[in-house]
């Protein structure tokens, strides 16, 4: 027996929600073709990051650090450069893979997926080179009042 609805009773809620789909933009195969073939490129830069930060932690620590008498608080912001570098690798590298299981899927969630990631990395270089910038100008600043000796 088939239920029957109620006109008076109170809508149910989607539970996705609403989307309007004026907003809504699908991906044209020329764009998810640049897309994929970004995928080597975006690979092998977060690959060659991961390798050169390798090399360069190896550099401290058995070039230059051992045997030197560096304090902790000088070692600081190297640690600190190195772990942004290893992530802002990992991204590139989570990208590249987002890319390529979007190249078998061809999915609108792998597509958005791709897109999160590649948003995170962009975030967090931005971020890095506010940052960068601000130290920059506080660096000139100090050392401004250094040379005139206030």
């Amino acid at each position: 027996m088939e239920q029957q609805m109620n006109p008076y009773e109170a809508g149910q809620a989607h539970q996705q929600g609403y989307v309007d789909r004026s907003l809504s933009m699908s991906v044209t195969p020329l764009a998810l073709s640049s897309l994929i073939r970004t995928k080597f490129w975006v690979s092998l830069v977060g690959f060659a990051m991961l390798v050169l930060t390798g090399l360069s932690i190896f550099k401290e620590l058995f070039y230059v650090g051992i045997g030197s008498n560096t304090s902790l608080l000088e070692w600081i912001p190297v640690i600190v450069l190195f772990v942004l570098q290893i992530i802002l690798a990992v991204r590139l590298v989570q990208y590249g893979r987002a890319i390529g299981r979007l190249e078998v899927s061809r999915d609108d969630q792998d597509f958005e997926r791709a897109m999160d990631v590649h948003t995170k990395f962009w975030r967090l270089a931005g971020i890095l080179i506010i940052v960068g910038v601000v130290l920059v100008i506080v660096m000139i600043i100090f050392a401004m009042f250094a040379f005139r000796g206030f």
